[in-house]
């Protein structure tokens, strides 16, 4: 094995080829069958092992050996009946863990137990025996490693104490195993039966005066009922030290040779003719997700994993640890005998949706037929114990063993069906060791699960990572491209998998650095609008060298395809100008430090932002693209031809499209802006800025706008299909809605461009004051009040008096709108509880509704059973009855109680109230002589608001025959 990063590398080779090479060259000599699972599992079980899975042995306690339990005192050995009651007195009832839940079930577990911090244990001598013993049962078990002892509990079986069969839970960080010290108290029965790849163990403590016994923590073990006497025993957890190596096995050439052999047949082929493109060894031991790793590998398991892995070294090969799962569904079979007691319950249970996981009470029938069957490699990690995926698909044929899974205790779900059956789903788990030829990797951690979600980001991220590493072998630079070539395709419809959006940025520095330019063209043509923008950057440092344009130019070569056809793409302007901005940044952007951009490359650029004037700018656009479309200008000599030119495609969007407002607004707030900086001749520019606003004028429907609180709300009630959540639908629309500020830009702008002969804030005004009348009650409130009292300081500064008859006009009819559609007449004062009825014609509804309608009654209690007060209550609620609902639980059947809370009238006057104060504080913002400017007598409306009276009628109402309107005076 190579010391190196990644050690994960059976091989050392630096190239594919050189190790095919090589092995082919060795094959002559081999004597292998065609079979080559069959030898490669012959091989690796001929690895013979001197591990016991489980070790007991008499032992003698020192002579200075005490323990002394809080609230007895100390104990003497052997333990006699009378103390015995007193530990019992102090100890609890021992739990068990079943899945997730930790519960005490005396028929499952009898046992007393207490913990570390209600003994002690003296003696100087304990220490050091404790760690002898600890040794011995590692050189027994197999352990290379040390390993030490760590108190958990003391048990005490007393007579028909017992535990069924189970096995030990890892308790502490690299526990292997337990340890149980019997002591000194006499008992028989209470022998531990333990079990492991059937072979059975049986440990008789009775038998000594004080013994030990030592086991893996995956053996499963019984300890059988005590028929008399106590057994009293102390149990440790047994770990290897967590910083401690592995001593190596030393594997004659000889032991190795079939394992060599087998493997360089196995690689002499042609990937493509490999019927086996990667083996998998399931182990003997059972571990679980979150300790499957090379150094918890107990006993023969390590042994045979290291014979591999010493016997794979210089192979193209690479070895992973991974959890092996075969999932198995199908109909549970209700003909066997111990089923007939459960026949109702596909009729019971299939009102519901839920799964079970225990429904026969312990029984787990076996399956009538198998439906759909998968095999899984769940948490796949190297030798360093890095998680490479979460979870791959693995073809059976790669499973060197075929009955891997038999006598395999599994997990087990059932859904059920009515007449249609019940339905099992069986989780089968072995650990496994996987050994995947170089060529091949990229193909195992590409074997997605179907399900839409399934994502590549891990896998792909732990490789980039061990090809940014120096010295890095060719091989796993051929497996990153071949692995995200393999994720593509659906990366592209589904960018969101990628969650680390600098995953794609790392790969394509290190194709580039490693040669590769293919993979980051493709990267660059298909991922622009994912990728970040320092990437950009970064692409920029990597093709400009100093002094030296020929080279410049062929590192420019081998990214223009690529960036040629992300430019031409149909959509994502924003995207675009991101890429252009960053690999092409405007000289005034650029650093005082910094090298130019050459000519060859700008004048790309240049002709590049050019074809978007020729189908390059999208059919649908948003305030984003404005930015682009606007900042694009800015590469070009003469900026306002460029902008016309494009804004040839674009026009449209001014004069005949709008629905897209938000685009239309923001382009016409960054032309005004660069007019401002001086970016843009002022001339050209205004005479292109009031064209622009003129057509927006003349198109626009001001009533259509949309605040995008008014967008997040029509979300929430929209009946969507599944596919389309509320956020997705309010996204969408977003980009186009409009806020007062962005109203307030737009009449700046149109004050700064008006002339005498094209007053186009003027217009503006205009358009407003017809289109009021249109104007939704929410957008009064959201834009056009904040937006009327913006308009103020806008004229000021400007020199425009507020008298001028335009504005007086407009602003009376935005105030008119807010009284008259926003506010509305004030509401009566409510004089009767009567409340509507309820949509339901059942008996109990009719005598509901009769109770709401009537005009004084305030509360009624209805005595019914659960189902019927259930409903009762269920069409209240949808209704939106103003009342509470509660039940009385003092008589039977228990009466619903229904009291009316709020009555309509009262309601809407409380929110008519609401709304006053809202329009009194967006007034009480404006300076008061403005108002009075502005509105004239209308002004006393907006006083008697103030003072909370009625009386917005003067504005509210038109004028009597002969009358001005007061806001013209």
């Amino acid at each position: 094995m190579a010391p190196d990063r990644p050690t994960t590398e059976s091989g050392s080779g630096s190239d594919n080829d050189e190790d095919k090479q090589s092995v082919a060259s060795n094959s002559s000599t081999m004597a292998t069958t065609d079979d080559f699972k069959a030898d490669l599992l012959k091989a690796i079980k001929d690895i013979k092992t001197v591990e016991k899975v489980a070790f007991d042995q008499e032992i003698e306690i020192p002579e200075d050996f005490n323990i002394s339990v809080q609230g007895v005192g100390d104990i003497k050995l052997p333990l006699k009946k009378a103390q015995v009651v007193k530990i019992i007195t102090q100890a609890r009832q021992a739990p068990f863990g079943r899945g997730s839940d930790t519960i005490v079930d005396t028929s499952v577990r009898k046992t007393w137990e207490l913990d570390p911090e209600q003994f002690t244990i003296g003696g100087e001598e304990w220490s050091n025996y404790l760690q002898e013993l600890s040794e011995i049962v590692a050189q027994n078990m197999g352990i290379k490693t040390p390993v030490h002892a760590e108190l958990y509990k003391m048990l005490l079986y007393e007579k028909g104490a017992m535990f069924k069969a189970h096995a030990d839970t890892e308790k502490i960080p690299d526990m292997f195993g337990t340890l149980v010290v019997t002591l000194p108290s006499k008992h028989k029965g209470g022998e531990v039966v333990l079990e492991h790849c059937g072979e059975k163990i049986v440990y008789e403590s009775s038998k000594s005066q004080a013994s030990c016994a030592a086991w893996y923590s995956d053996v499963h073990h019984e300890v059988l009922p005590v028929k008399s006497g106590y057994r009293w025993v102390l149990t440790y957890n047994l770990a290897t030290g967590q910083s401690s190596p592995h001593t190596s096995d030393t594997f004659s050439e000889t032991k190795l040779r079939p394992l060599r052999e087998c493997v360089q047949g196995w690689l002499a082929r042609e990937q493509r003719d490999r019927k086996t493109p990667y083996a998998c060894h399931v182990l003997d031991h059972d571990y679980t997700q979150a300790n499957i790793s090379q150094k918890s590998l107990k006993g023969a398991d390590m042994t045979r994993f290291m014979a591999l892995q010493k016997a794979l070294e210089g192979f193209p090969v690479t070895m992973y640890l991974a959890l092996l799962e075969r999932e198995e569904i199908g109909m549970v079979d209700f003909t066997e005998p111990e089923m007939q007691a459960f026949c109702h319950l596909p009729f019971t249970l299939s009102r519901t949706l839920d799964t079970y996981r225990d429904p026969f009470k312990g029984y787990h029938p076996s399956l009538y037929s198998v439906d759909e069957a998968v095999c899984r490699l769940k948490t796949l990690r190297d030798l360093q114990g890095e998680v490479v995926a979460d979870e791959l698909i693995v073809a059976e044929n790669c499973i060197l063993d075929p009955s891997a899974f038999e006598g395999v205790k599994s997990e087990n779900e059932y859904e059920f069906s009515g007449f249609s059956g019940t339905t099992a789903t069986h989780w089968y788990r072995r650990g496994t060791i996987v050994i995947a030829p170089h060529d091949s990797v990229a193909g195992l951690l590409s074997e997605l699960d179907n399900h839409c979600d399934a994502s590549p980001e891990m896998q792909i991220k732990y490789i980039v990572h061990l090809c940014s590493q120096p010295d890095v072998q060719d091989h796993l630079i051929s497996t990153m491209v071949e692995l995200v070539e393999n994720a593509m395709p659906k990366l592209e419809t589904r960018p969101d998998l990628m969650k680390d959006k600098s995953v794609l940025s790392k790969v394509v520095k290190v194709a580039l650095q490693h040669e590769r330019y293919q993979i980051s063209e493709n990267i660059l043509a298909k991922f622009y609008k994912v990728l970040p923008s320092d990437l950009f950057t970064w692409l920029r440092q990597w093709v400009i060298e100093p002094d030296d344009d020929d080279k410049t130019l062929d590192n420019f070569n081998k990214l223009k395809k690529g960036l040629s056809l992300a430019m031409a793409s149909e959509e994502g302007l924003p995207h675009k100008h991101k890429l252009v901005s960053h690999f092409i940044p405007l000289p005034s952007d650029l650093p005082a430090d910094a090298l130019p951009t050459p000519g060859p490359i700008l004048e790309w650029t240049r002709q590049t932002l050019k074809n978007l004037c020729h189908g390059g700018v999208p059919i649908e656009v948003v305030a984003d693209d404005a930015l682009a479309v606007v900042g694009f200008a800015l590469y070009f000599e003469s900026k306002v031809d460029f902008l016309k030119e494009l804004l040839r495609s674009v026009v449209p969007l001014f004069k005949d499209c709008p629905l897209a407002p938000g685009f239309r607004f923001m382009t016409l707030a960054r032309v005004m802006a660069l007019i401002e900086e001086g970016k843009l001749p002022r001339q050209q520019g205004m005479d292109l800025y009031r064209t622009m606003a003129g057509l927006l004028i003349e198109s626009q429907d001001f009533a259509s706008l949309q605040h995008p609180t008014t967008i997040q709300e029509q979300s929430k009630k929209m009946n969507l299909p599944p596919w389309l959540t509320s956020k997705m639908w309010a996204q969408l629309r977003l980009g186009n809605a409009v806020t007062h500020n962005d109203m307030g830009n737009f009449f700046s702008g149109l004050l700064k461009a008006s002339t005498k002969s094209n007053n186009v804030s003027g217009q503006f005004m205009s358009k407003i004051t017809k289109q009021v009348g249109r104007l939704s009650k929410a957008s009064f409130q959201l834009t056009w009040l904040p937006f009327l009292r913006s308009t103020i300081p806008l004229l000021e500064n400007e020199g425009i008096s507020l008298s001028t008859p335009t504005y007086k006009k407009f602003f009376s009819a935005i105030t008119r709108g807010v009284l008259d559609n926003f506010l509305g007449p004030e509401p009566r004062e409510p004089w009767t509880w009567a409340l509507a009825g309820v949509p339901c014609d059942c008996g109990d509804c009719e005598r509901v509704s009769a109770f709401l309608r009537h005009h004084t009654k305030m509360s009624e209690e209805y005595p019914m059973n659960k189902p019927r007060r259930t409903h009762v209550q269920q069409v209240l609620e949808k209704a939106g009855v103003g009342c509470s609902i509660q039940t009385r639980r003092d008589t039977s059947p228990y009466p619903l109680v229904v009291t009316k809370t709020s009555r309509p009238q009262g309601v809407k006057l409380e929110a008519w109230k609401k709304r006053r104060d809202q329009v009194v504080e967006e007034f009480d913002q404006i300076q008061p002589h403005h108002l009075k400017k502005l509105l004239g007598k209308g002004y006393k409306a907006i006083e008697q608001l103030r003072a909370g009276q009625k009386g917005q009628e003067s504005l509210s109402q038109g004028p009597q025959t002969g009358e001005k309107r007061g806001v013209d005076e």
